[in-house]
């Protein structure tokens, strides 16, 4: 496990994150300590991109395998 410390906005967490989640959110939690609101939007936007694509992926490969049975 391992303590963080991040500010956000002016705000301070304690944060008790497990090893691989860390290296996982590790460069995220870089980002998000003092991003300008634009940043902070794009940082936003492409996340969500980001899982858009992924969930259509999956959606994807569910279909083909429910094609198969």
């Amino acid at each position: 496990m391992k303590k963080i410390s991040i500010s956000v906005m002016g705000e301070k967490f304690e944060l008790e994150l497990e090893d691989e989640f860390f290296e996982f959110v590790k460069e995220d939690l870089l980002k998000i300590q003092n991003p300008t609101p634009k940043e902070l939007l794009f940082w936003v936007l492409q996340k969500n991109k980001e899982d858009f694509e992924k969930e259509k992926k999956i959606k994807t490969i569910v279909e083909k395998l429910e094609g198969l049975i």
